[in-house]
């Protein structure tokens, strides 16, 4: 009775306590890479949009120069703050002062980030830096893509000039927008190349905790008619893999944002940054990522699934391909617990039999890597080098099934930091050996 009673107190007061810590921070958001129309440290944020004030002293000090097909890194300050989306848009310098002109022309949609290590992110909320990306660093997969950045392509098709990039968030619980710009000078473009404009906006699955849907970004926005190919329309980050211009850019800025000063200036090289009016990292050679193939086990370059759809060959619909009329099963359930904060995936595989079975098979393909460190149920048979595709075998004590019988193979596995769900099943079967 009463134990319960102040179970559910210090439960709410923890809510209270942390709610009224992370209200008292910064509660916004800007665009720190590239250098944005503001890059005062300790700047307002803004909610009016498209642009907040344009700062002749602060944001023209440091030029952002960059060449048509160059990738650029595209950060913001967590300022303590988890889950959504960020919308990233580009209009023509003199065309930016009107939301329509960001609307008519998206780039893409991103994570705006969170920390994913565990217990990093708690109501919607995380200790700045959050496990930021730092300067020296960029997304080279598309699936990592909680670090509060991305890059993106300087299209092919723009006239020389000067651009406006713009960022567009209601990250965490705030129920309106933040909008960020910042100034671009284009060269080296073909402005007589044309392409048509992509029917939607395709984005991410990212931690939406509790900010606004994901249809509040989309609601009147439409795809720009950018070329990201010298020749056509191309994919924004089909060469993500590829190092951008301005990959010393740090977006984490200052631990002065930050809640917890002290642990802010232990995260990784947050020390490192001497000038939060424009902070970098000095880098050494930033070697590139792998070029992405249809065979490196990696869900990039627009593929649907991790080597297939897009550029590569279509999906396969079950795999292995076995019809209703010769398979030994009546039912294949799969169940599984995850905790995406901490890499942790409990499954159990669950076979119906409506034949006899004298010895089986397993199998399990997942849609992305997952290191499988203990199982029941069945031997481990084979893996795949990517370890997305494990094969199962019987035990001597459960490879004689009846009609009507069922067996179990279960496992526990980690995946990979990052991606805000679990490792999905792709396909499974279980087969007569």
């Amino acid at each position: 009775g009463s134990s319960g009673i102040n179970a559910e107190y210090g439960d709410k007061m923890k809510l209270f306590l942390l709610t009224a810590l992370f209200g008292a921070s910064f509660a916004h958001t800007w665009m720190s890479c590239p250098w944005s129309f503001d890059v005062d440290p300790g700047r307002p944020a803004d909610t009016t949009g498209p642009c907040e004030t344009e700062n002749v002293w602060h944001g023209v000090k440091y030029p952002n120069e960059y060449k048509a097909g160059d990738r650029m890194k595209v950060g913001w300050t967590s300022n303590n703050h988890a889950g959504g989306w960020v919308r990233i848009a580009l209009a023509p310098y003199g065309q930016h002062k009107t939301h329509k002109a960001f609307d008519d022309n998206v780039m893409k949609i991103s994570c705006y980030g969170h920390d994913q290590r565990p217990g990093g992110t708690v109501y919607g909320d995380c200790k700045h830096p959050c496990n930021a990306r730092p300067g020296c660093e960029y997304q080279a997969y598309e699936e990592d893509n909680a670090r509060f950045d991305t890059t993106v392509k300087i299209p092919h098709n723009l006239a020389d000039g000067d651009y406006v990039l713009q960022i567009k968030s209601a990250m965490s619980s705030h129920p309106h927008f933040y909008y960020s710009c910042a100034k671009i000078s284009v060269t080296g473009g073909n402005p007589s190349l044309t392409c048509p404009q992509d029917k939607l906006i395709v984005a991410p699955k990212c931690l939406k905790g509790t900010a606004v849907e994901l249809k509040e970004y989309t609601k009147n926005s439409k795809p720009g008619k950018f070329c990201y190919n010298k020749d056509g329309p191309g994919y924004i980050d089909a060469d993500m893999y590829r190092v951008p211009k301005n990959v010393q850019c740090d977006p984490r800025i200052t631990c002065a944002v930050s809640i917890d000063g002290k642990g802010c200036k232990n995260q990784d090289r947050m020390k490192d940054i001497t000038n939060d009016w424009k902070p970098e990292q000095v880098c050494g050679e930033v070697k590139p990522a792998p070029a992405p193939t249809c065979e490196d086990g990696v869900k990039n370059q627009g593929e649907e699934r991790i080597d297939c759809g897009g550029p590569c060959a279509a999906c396969p619909v079950t795999m292995p391909p076995t019809t209703p009329a010769d398979r030994v099963y009546s039912k294949f359930d799969f169940q599984k617990i995850a905790y995406p904060s901490e890499g942790y995936l409990n499954g159990n595989a669950i076979v119906h039999v409506r034949h006899k079975v004298n010895g089986w098979n397993l199998t399990l393909f997942f849609d992305r890597k997952v290191e499988i460190s203990q199982y029941w149920g069945g031997k481990l048979l084979s893996v795949n080098e990517f370890k997305t595709v494990y094969v199962f075998k019987n035990n001597s004590w459960n490879g004689r099934l009846k009609p009507g019988s069922k067996v179990t193979v279960g496992f526990e596995g980690k995946f990979d930091l990052g991606a805000v769900d679990s490792p999905n099943l792709m396909g499974k079967d279980f087969v007569q050996s």
